[in-house]
């Protein structure tokens, strides 16, 4: 086997689908700073469990000590937590994947790791089951390979005020080989080597993982058979599910008391406060019903799972496959149920906001009508006061006439003398020609300055006018003030 140098400079030329996606994604995998790779072997004629870690400096040697040992190895690779890198280097892995010629299809079980988003990002919760070539002595045809990533719930620590669940999941990847036999020993006694790679594994499956070895060991077991692998694939599949039972539990809780909020029976006429409550509880019901149907989607793949594993180990623990998936189909069918109620819950919370709506609706447009009828009453008043103002216009207008023969009269500007013969006569003064340019004067200026005032305020809305329009010209001239617009 070549060193680390040798692979790290020759690299994966990626030749089908799986290493293509993996060397898309390969600088979010892996964190080159921080190995954290353990190895557990269970060897032929040892009576402990052997446990290593190691890093990249001296996984080389481990590799080729494990190349050549028969019974069950297990290689461990962790991360800091489920949406950060995996804690080995990107030519660690290869060293692992080239010493024991494990399938490309592997690659697709590590790319739904490293760094992500979210829980969903790069999800893939498949499987692939296959038969492989070893390299020699170990190639006899008939090797196999199963590879899968079971996801499951587990409750979360970090934010109890939020919702305590979040989806993890494990990537697993087994290949076991049919070695040549022993010498002396019968050409039908074969020896096996079973190599297992776990991502990530939670800490309740690391440590029945290690109590079953060990129980393996004290039985004399060494020599993995299929119905050993077929027990192991169980015992993983049966400790990540059994939280599921709990996450059931507390999502009924959740979904109960959203129903109460939409049956409460005051909630026919509801105040504003109800309203928002009801509205924040509507949303509620659709994130508590996504939440569900990812749960959904999860129970699905490990039910497939199930029965992918019953199909690579034919005829084995058939019963035992039965019951596991007995269990799963049981919650299926409570978060299918939840996802009625919700759908009920949520049908009902929206008829609620629809009617109150309504009613704010009728409310308005009876508002609206006496808004109407009050401004038909003011429009009434207002043409009867246009005729009172007419009428009174009219009689001021009748009476300007002689009021101003009266005011003329009345003035310093007519005198009343006697003529020769004793008769009184009404005379102009000197002074009338005054009176008469005065007025001309006063009614001409304030004409001049209405006129100003006018002349004013029109220029204002010209000048406001050609700089709206010119803002107009400019913005619909300029290329990149478009573009930017088109952009957002």
């Amino acid at each position: 086997m070549g060193t680390m140098e040798e692979i790290s400079s020759a690299g994966w030329i990626p030749k089908d689908a799986h290493q293509r996606l993996f060397r898309r994604h390969a600088s979010d995998l892996f964190d080159e700073r921080d190995t954290d790779v353990e190895c557990l072997r269970v060897l032929q004629n040892h009576q402990h469990l052997e446990q290593h870690k190691f890093d990249d400096s001296s996984l080389s040697a481990i590799l080729e000590e494990n190349q050549v040992q028969q019974g069950e190895i297990f290689y461990i690779i962790r991360q800091k937590n489920t949406l950060s890198r995996l804690k080995i280097s990107e030519q660690g892995l290869q060293l692992i994947i080239d010493a024991h010629n494990l399938s490309t299809r592997f690659l697709r079980v590590v790319t739904s790791f490293g760094w992500r988003r979210n829980d969903e990002h790069r999800a893939w919760d498949g499987y692939y089951t296959s038969s492989t070539r070893a390299k020699p002595p170990r190639n006899l045809n008939n090797s196999s390979e199963l590879s899968y990533v079971v996801r499951y719930v587990e409750r979360r620590t970090d934010k109890p005020s939020q919702n305590p669940w979040s989806v993890r999941q494990v990537g697993i990847c087994q290949q076991r080989t049919a070695g040549l036999p022993k010498p002396g020993v019968r050409q039908a006694s074969s020896t096996e080597q079973s190599i297992w790679v776990l991502l990530q594994p939670s800490k309740f499956v690391y440590e029945e993982l290690k109590h079953t070895l060990e129980r393996r060991l004290q039985n004399q077991s060494t020599t993995p058979s299929a119905e050993d692998s077929c027990s192991l694939h169980l015992d993983i599949l049966e400790s990540l599910a059994s939280s599921w039972a709990e996450y059931v539990e507390w999502s009924w809780g959740e979904v109960e008391s959203q129903d109460d909020k939409a049956t409460l029976p005051g909630l026919r006429f509801p105040t504003e406060k109800d309203l928002e409550d009801l509205f924040e509880a509507a949303q509620k019901v659709q994130r508590i019903r996504r939440r569900l149907l990812r749960a959904l989607s999860v129970l699905d793949s490990n039910y497939a799972l199930a029965d992918g594993i019953a199909a690579h180990f034919p005829g084995i623990l058939t019963t035992r496959i039965a019951n596991y998936k007995a269990e799963i189909h049981s919650h299926q069918r409570n978060i299918l149920l939840m996802t009625e109620h919700l759908k009920e819950t949520s049908y009902l919370l929206f008829n609620i906001l629809s009617f109150r709506n309504d009613k704010v609706s009728l409310e308005g447009n009876q508002a609206m009508q006496q808004s109407l009828s009050l401004m038909g009453t003011i429009a009434q008043q207002g043409r009867q006061d246009s005729t009172t103002l007419k009428l009174l216009s009219m009689i001021a207008t009748l009476y300007l006439p002689a009021s101003l023969v009266a005011t003329i009269f009345s003035s310093n500007l007519i005198e009343l003398k006697s003529d020769d013969k004793g008769r009184d006569t009404f005379h102009v003064v000197s002074q009338f020609w005054l009176y008469i340019l005065v007025a001309i004067a006063l009614t001409v200026l304030t004409f001049i300055c209405g006129a100003f005032v006018l002349r004013k305020k029109v220029l204002e809305d010209i000048r406001k006018y050609r700089t709206k329009l010119k803002k107009k010209m400019s913005g619909s001239d300029d290329p990149e003030k478009g573009g930017k617009t088109e952009e957002v």
